[in-house]
């Protein structure tokens, strides 16, 4: 196969970008620009993986030597993204006194933690009851966050409750 210009360049970014990769997760300055030249830099970089990988330290980036930073920056992208969101609220619904669900105990759970910043909270029962005590819980949170105090779960309050949930729980 004859390879274009463009077509070289575009492998090497690719390379750059593993190397990058790999050296952000490893907690290293990154050394190696992404710009499609296979530079010193560039080989240094590659040099300094296959020596940290037992691979033979050629600079060159051969099938064996492709294969294992295709891998390693995988996983290094793996593990500095984040994890998958679930979406838990029901579509179109809200959630009001007197439902029992595991949903409830979601909720719950997300007040207890908002108790400790909030110190008009008490903490729940993990019961899935959403009762009088858990309504009225609602609503001043509502009050707090600039929203229509009903005392229901719609999603504007959902979204509120775990922005304020994720705010906290990550500043811990």
């Amino acid at each position: 196969m004859t390879y274009q210009n463009d077509d070289v360049r575009q492998a090497i970014m690719q390379i750059q970008q593993f190397l990058r990769t790999i050296q952000i997760a490893n907690g290293e300055r990154p050394t190696v620009p992404i710009d499609g030249i296979y530079n010193e830099a560039t080989i240094a970089a590659v040099r300094q993986f296959q020596e940290k990988s037992g691979l033979p330290t050629t600079g060159n980036v051969d099938k064996e030597t492709y294969d294992l930073l295709y891998e390693k920056a995988l996983e290094a992208e793996f593990e500095q993204s984040a994890p998958l969101p679930i979406y838990i609220f029901p579509k179109g619904s809200s959630i009001s006194k007197g439902e029992r669900s595991d949903f409830v105990i979601l909720l719950q759970i997300i007040l207890n933690e908002l108790a400790i910043v909030y110190d008009d909270y008490s903490l729940f029962e993990l019961d899935g009851i959403f009762g009088d005590k858990m309504e009225d819980a609602i609503r001043k949170f509502q009050k707090r966050n600039s929203i229509n105090e009903t005392g229901i779960v719609n999603k504007a309050t959902w979204n509120s409750l775990v922005t304020n949930f994720n705010k906290h729980y990550n500043s811990q």
